[in-house]
């Protein structure tokens, strides 16, 4: 199934694996010992203990389900809308997700547990939501949301859980 697939069949709910509870990285889930072709076994390894995460927006929960079976496995609620976590963009510093929310309008950096799937972090920007995206930077000591309603990129520290830097933009971006 395609992305949009996914997208479309899950409402808008944004889609994500998490290999072993975030632990693996996003490059699709096999691991491979060398330059050539993954086999089988490696394979099956690499996807031990995976589970497939759904966030949907409108319920503000979780669906859990195994990526081998397509088949639900539970559903966990969540103190937020999670919006837009994809493999294509870096947000799991190796302890927590990192994505944004904008309750009443006010956009916020959120951390969330991967393991309870509840916000355990916010980090205020004082700009009007929407954003759009959430993205750390490699080494995971930086973090940038856009804020569309006040037209300024947040440069955001998540271990000091601040602000750094407002970076102004044009009109919503």
């Amino acid at each position: 199934m395609t992305r949009r697939g996914m997208l479309h069949v899950t409402g808008g709910a944004v889609f994500e694996l998490f290999l072993a509870g975030c632990g693996a990285g996003g490059s699709g889930g096999a691991e491979t010992t060398g330059s050539g072709p993954t086999d089988e076994t490696t394979v099956a390894r690499s996807t031990e203990g995976a589970r497939g995460v759904v966030f949907n927006t409108a319920s503000r929960d979780v669906t859990l389900f195994d990526p081998a079976t397509n088949r639900v496995t539970g559903s966990r609620p969540t103190n937020a809308v999670v919006r837009w976590l994809s493999n294509e963009q870096h947000y799991f510093d190796g302890k927590k997700i990192w994505t944004y929310d904008f309750p009443d309008n006010e956009l916020e950096a959120i951390a969330i547990d991967p393991q309870t799937f509840e916000v355990i972090g916010r980090i205020p920007t004082d700009g009007a939501g929407p954003g759009h995206s959430f993205v750390l930077t490699p080494d995971g000591k930086r973090g940038f949301v856009n804020s569309a309603g006040s037209d300024f990129l947040a440069d955001v520290d998540p271990v000091a859980g601040e602000v750094i830097e407002r970076v102004e933009m044009g009109a919503f971006p």
